[in-house]
């Protein structure tokens, strides 16, 4: 099986530096324009199965490659809480000592009325175990946010959680993990070349 991953398309708030996951904005025409270009490179793959976030933003972008998709919650990026919208400047100056302690230990530290990142990371694991036992042929488009598919990747190749920073996902771009029965090989990251059926 293939899986071929996919970055939602650029929002209003990526193009503001906005801290935010769980806030359901759409496209920015640009980020449409992203999203149809990822489409024409995929354009030869016959996807078996497509999966999305349930976010708008990814809805959107998965939708503009593949008509029919479906989601899954566990897809969705983190949901920040109240630093959610804002930018990190005012954070840091607003709530300094809760803004320190994501600094120092972002893997521990939870921002205000936010998730946790130990359950971010635990349930998008548990999508990567899931699709890493699944032996069935075909190709599979998962669409979603640079959280989310950096830490796929990383548990995929067997790496800490930290090494998700190794990782950024372009908005225009796709990633191709190929899954020899549970053995997790990077075959391409952010690529902006047409995708042909017999590589």
């Amino acid at each position: 099986m293939r899986i071929f991953l996919v970055r939602h398309g650029q929002t209003a708030a990526n193009a503001s530096g906005l801290f935010y996951g769980s806030t359901d904005v759409p496209l920015t025409p640009l980020g449409i324009e992203q999203s149809t270009r990822v489409a024409g490179l995929l354009a030869e793959v016959a996807f078996s199965q497509v999966l999305s976030s349930q976010l708008t933003r990814a809805q959107q972008t998965a939708e503009l490659i593949v008509p029919i998709t479906g989601f899954d919650p566990r897809l969705n990026e983190m949901d920040f809480g109240r630093w959610e919208m804002r930018h990190f400047s005012d954070i840091a100056e607003e709530e300094p000592e809760a803004w320190q302690r994501w600094i120092d230990d972002w893997q521990n530290a939870t921002p205000t009325d936010g998730e946790p990142f130990t359950h971010f990371a635990e349930r998008v694991k548990a999508v990567a175990e899931e699709l890493a036992l699944r032996k069935e042929p075909g190709d599979m488009l998962i669409v979603a946010h640079q959280g989310v598919l950096s830490l796929l990747l990383a548990h995929w190749l067997r790496m800490p959680t930290e090494s998700l920073w190794h990782f950024p996902f372009k908005q225009d771009a796709y990633t191709m993990v190929e899954n020899r029965d549970g053995f997790m090989v990077l075959r391409v990251f952010n690529d902006r070349s047409p995708f042909r059926a017999e590589e």
